[in-house]
């Protein structure tokens, strides 16, 4: 079977080198948790996130929701990939932590220069490679003791520095410039050095033009020296695997890149990269392993977008965060008295854990905070109440902390968080009706695409809890999420439902296709022959050995379901024992579904079809799925493995009995790891049927062939 798999990549752009690592977005978590869910009713550590503030939440995606409440990010609908139903693998709700960050950007933009903030570069001494070149030229161009020959010189010299691996030699400075010209040259040497990572020899030329009359040329050497000190410092402080190594940090080093923060700032109060300058503060904070420092560093910030000081990237704000505080190996909680960093803190330490190194918080640690929620007890109630609902399982305690009255409007992220832990409390102890009326209520009230996609969500949860199959169907349906959709048409639709999609007008050819080979596929494996015959010879595509999915020739063809794996003419396995077609197969089992050989045959179809079907029905699913969706199909799943034991059982010599003994022995090679399904044989057992078929039929090519049995 064709799989799709989503690489989830977690990019910390944090500014300078990445370095990837477990971070405290993990705290909690015994192991990732690799199979998304739709679920609202959990607090353990999920890849997939949702967008209310929630333990199980990824730091990231938590902190993005606050700093959107903040006013700080504008978090936008990210753009879903427009796919058929068959290849749909994800929707707005839930999504990845990396989706939400990237489509956030600043409410209030920073105060930075030099830098290049839709470039996904790694390290620091890139990251002003092409706004560092546009300010030059312009400041080049504009010069006017800089003759136009010497202009024309400088600016294709600047624009061939295009990366930072690229071998670039020095500019022979030519003495018959301008002096301004000249200055200008050896400034280019100098950043050529740094992007070549000389530091040594690129500060030497920043000190020396610092000290120049030209006015940006001086202050822009000031602030590369900043930069030039940062790098040389953290080169120098990186361990064996190219992490950070604070116990390498050069203390003199350190000091130095302090001193020439303060020296420019006296020198240039209100100069031009004054909020770039101050947020090398943060990564000279995190390298001297100043956590305290840093987190005031980064508070005030947050409380002063307007100053010319500010210079936060929302986008990238949540990663850095995570990584150099949360992140830290000697983290302190104690440093943090701040409700933002409390907040994240809280949540990250209400999760569910298998891990005997892990505590959640307690409630007297909780209720200890309370004073640095004086500006928020909002927020702070709903601390209280995630802890009640999930650390403590007291659901009705948790109520009393969250709001009695039911809202006409959802405003910030804290406010839909607090609607849907309500919920989610409400569906345990609540009629039924009023718990759907509670979730369409949220769908009426939705005010942004998050809103309405987290209502869907819920909705769909409850409809499959209470087993409403309509409320998924039609055009009328309340679940539009693709995703949705396609989890329901996949893991919960019955015979019925299914069979509805696929005769209804309304229905696309995407959600047809889909019901019809989820259809067949778990018919044919809960042995309901009936309905896989009848779906086969009425909907079947009549050219169905064509539908190869991504291995289509016909273009239409590579997003549908493959149903060519239905095309199957037949197996000879002998001249005395052959297998028909599946149709043909499929007549048979139906009217007699105790026949061994046709049962066998079953099996050769599995095992001919390179395990399309032989894995269990939902392999072909990908994206995230309901949490321990009922079985709509009635039937025990077939095995092939089951087949050959009772075909073995039988006690009557036959050629079926003999490849029954040889395919249950191949079951378990060469790995000892059973791959035909079915109850696990004990090796004493394999031993026996290795034996039989040694004893019993030794003339057989198949006895022949077995050298040993695993």
């Amino acid at each position: 079977m064709l799989f799709k798999n989503k690489t989830l990549q977690y990019v910390f752009l944090v500014g300078l080198p990445l370095v990837v690592h477990p971070t405290s977005s993990f705290a909690g978590a015994a192991e990732e948790i690799a199979s998304p869910t739709f679920d609202l009713n959990n607090n353990q550590y999920r890849i997939l996130n949702l967008p209310i503030l929630y333990p199980a939440n990824d730091n990231r995606t938590n902190m993005m929701l606050l700093l959107s409440d903040k006013g700080l990010a504008s978090i936008k609908a990210f753009e879903v990939d427009k796919m058929s139903l068959w290849d749909t693998s994800s929707g707005l709700v839930p999504f990845y932590p990396t989706e939400l960050t990237q489509a956030s950007e600043n409410k209030i933009p920073n105060k930075r220069a030099f830098y290049d903030a839709n470039d996904h570069i790694y390290d620091e001494r890139c990251i002003t490679l092409k706004s560092g070149a546009e300010v030059f030229l312009q400041q080049v161009s504009n010069h006017k003791k800089i003759s136009q020959d010497e202009k024309s010189s400088l600016l294709e010299q600047r624009n061939q520095i295009k990366n930072c691996q690229q071998s670039i030699p020095l500019i022979q400075v030519n003495t018959e410039w301008t002096q301004s010209a000249q200055q200008y040259a050896s400034y280019l040497n100098g950043i050529i050095l740094f992007y070549k990572a000389n530091y040594s020899s690129a500060t030497k030329i920043f000190t020396a033009i610092s000290q120049i009359d030209e006015p940006w040329l001086k202050e822009t050497a000031q602030y590369m020296l900043i930069r030039t000190t940062l790098n040389e410092l953290y080169s120098q402080s990186l361990g064996t695997y190219g992490d950070l190594d604070t116990q390498k940090v050069d203390q003199a080093l350190l000091k130095t890149f302090f001193n020439r923060i303060t020296d420019y700032f006296k020198l240039y109060p209100k100069g031009q990269y004054v909020a770039s300058a101050r947020g090398f503060l943060r990564r000279g904070y995190w390298i001297a392993n100043q956590q305290d420092a840093l987190v005031k560093e980064m508070i005030w910030q947050m409380d002063h977008p307007r100053s010319d000081y500010y210079n936060l990237d929302m986008s990238t704000l949540a990663a850095e965060i995570d990584r150099k505080v949360f992140g830290l190996e000697n983290f302190n909680a104690k440093t943090l008295n701040d409700p933002f960093f409390l907040a994240i803190y809280d949540l990250m330490y209400m999760r569910q854990s298998d891990s005997t190194q892990y505590r959640p918080i307690s409630w007297s640690e909780l209720n200890a905070q309370k004073p640095v929620f004086k500006e928020q007890p909002e927020l702070f109630r709903y601390l209280q109440a995630v802890h009640l609902y999930f650390i403590q399982k007291k659901p009705q305690d948790a109520l009393n902390y969250l709001p009695k009255q039911k809202p006409n409007s959802i405003q910030n992220y804290l406010e839909l968080s607090q609607y849907t832990l309500k919920g989610v409390i409400l569906e345990k102890s609540s009629d039924k009706n009023l718990v759907e009326q509670y979730w369409d209520h949220l769908l009426a009230i939705s005010a942004n695409p998050y809103q309405k996609a987290l209502a869907e969500v819920a909705l769909a949860i409850y409809y499959k809890n209470t087993n409403n199959q309509n409320a998924f169907l039609g055009n009328h349906s309340k679940i539009k999420q693709a995703t949705l959709q396609k989890a329901f048409i996949t893991q919960i639709a019955d015979v019925k439902a299914l069979e509805s999609i696929i005769t209804a007008k309304d229905s696309s050819a995407d959600k047809k296709n889909l019901a019809l080979y989820t259809l067949l596929d778990k018919s044919l494996m809960t042995q309901n022959y009936a309905v896989f015959n009848k779906a086969y010879t009425t909907w079947l595509p009549q050219d169905a050995s064509e539908y190869k999915a991504y291995n289509s020739k016909i273009k239409a063809y590579k997003s549908e379901p493959h149903f060519e794996v239905f095309v199957w003419n037949g197996h000879e396995i002998t001249p005395t024992l052959k297998c028909p077609k599946l149709s043909t197969l499929t007549a048979g089992l139906e009217k007699n579904p105790k026949n061994l050989t046709y049962r066998l045959c079953l099996g050769e179809y599995m095992r001919n079809q390179g395990t399309a079907l032989e894995n269990f029905y939902g392999d072909y699913y990908y994206g995230p799925s309901f949490s321990q969706p009922k079985n709509a199909f009635t039937g025990e799943t077939f095995s092939r493995g089951e087949v050959y034991k009772e075909i073995i059982k039988s006690n009557s010599k036959s050629e079926l009995q003999a490849y029954a003994l040889y395919r249950a022995v191949m079951c378990y090679s060469p790995s000892s790891i059973n791959v035909c399904g079915g109850k696990e044989a004990t090796k004493s057992t394999r031993k026996q049927w290795y034996a039989q078929i040694k004893r019993d039929y030794p003339n057989t090519t198949w006895a022949k062939s077995l050298k040993y049995y695993w």
